[in-house]
């Protein structure tokens, strides 16, 4: 399943971004579930958001449910997006099959893109 992630600068200034976002599967408490994202082989290009403005980048998820016992299935009640370069996230609601196990990757993020 592929979903595209908009990250919009809600600021009042000009800002600049590049990179990949962190991505990670977590559960109705915020904690982490299993491994998070790998990056896709994508390339980097600095963008400067004016107010208001956006970037997005494709979110590639796998189905858990293809992974049997080694997974270790789990109910995800969300996505934890950290910006590229940020320690602060937020939590998109996903009520989504994942696994626990750190050892199996279920999704796979590209770096940010300017919106067309």
């Amino acid at each position: 399943m592929y979903r595209t992630l908009r990250l919009t600068n809600v600021s009042e200034a000009d800002c600049t971004t590049a990179g990949y976002p962190g991505v990670s599967f977590v559960d109705a408490a915020g904690n982490q579930l299993g491994a998070p994202a790998d990056r896709a082989d994508s390339a980097v290009v600095p963008v400067t958001l004016a107010p208001g403005t956006s970037v997005s980048t494709t979110l590639q998820q796998t189905n858990a449910q293809n992974y049997g016992a080694d997974c270790g299935l789990t109910q995800a009640a969300g996505v934890r997006v950290y910006p590229p370069g940020a320690t602060d996230s937020l939590i998109l609601p996903q009520d989504i099959p994942a696994c626990s196990a750190a050892s199996i990757v279920l999704m796979t993020v590209g770096t940010v893109q300017p919106v067309d």
